[in-house]
């Protein structure tokens, strides 16, 4: 084991935050195929696994707990409700620990790969203290990125949560952190059947 995967498991965990039925897109986006002949689910998730990471799944359905049957690593955990968001969300997995972080991931960009991964981890490390957010160049990603927990972060949020919008944006405005710009094509966000046809095959 390299000094760097060492350090990753030391300090750092990755989720996959995996919703379920989209209504744009007809169906659970988790489950559509990828072109390794895994799943969605199960692409991200093996990617983040090959940071040595340890990798939680949030889903609130059983159906993504059976599909990952092959990569026994990955932890699955069950969202109870309400459900109201990916903050929401964030707010029950990111780490209460300040010396500790959580590399975070969408099931639904279908394209990413390892060096996307890789090139967020290597910008995190310069700074620790700093969340570390994917660009395209023009947007953030915010789903994409790496953020620290604690004390602090955890009371932004949940201040957000409680008397704002909600929104994952708004959090981000009251935590320090950077972007990396990663190729736009492989932050292909995919919500409408119609975004499937510019996936690579």
């Amino acid at each position: 084991m390299t000094s760097t995967q060492s350090s990753c498991q030391s300090q750092l965990s990755a989720c996959v935050f995996s919703g379920g039925l989209s209504r744009r897109m007809g169906q659970d986006k988790a489950l559509l195929i990828h072109r390794s002949h895994l799943s969605w689910l199960e692409h991200i998730s093996g990617l983040l696994l090959k940071l040595e990471c340890p990798v939680q799944v949030l889903t609130r359905h059983p159906e993504h707990q059976q599909q990952l049957r092959r990569l026994p690593a990955v932890r699955v955990v069950m969202e109870a409700p309400p459900w109201r968001g990916p903050l929401q969300a964030m707010a029950r997995v990111l780490p209460r620990n300040s010396s500790t972080a959580l590399f975070t991931a969408p099931v639904d960009m279908p394209e990413l790969e390892l060096c996307d991964l890789e090139a967020l981890l290597e910008a995190w490390r310069e700074n620790t203290q700093l969340a570390v957010i994917a660009s395209d160049g023009e947007r953030l990603q915010p789903l994409l990125g790496i953020y620290p927990g604690g004390i602090d972060p955890h009371r932004s949020m949940l201040e957000v949560l409680r008397h704002g919008t909600g929104r994952w944006m708004d959090w981000l405005e009251l935590i320090p952190h950077r972007s990396v710009r990663l190729p736009a094509r492989r932050l292909l966000n995919c919500n409408r059947p119609g975004d499937l046809n510019g996936l690579h095959s």
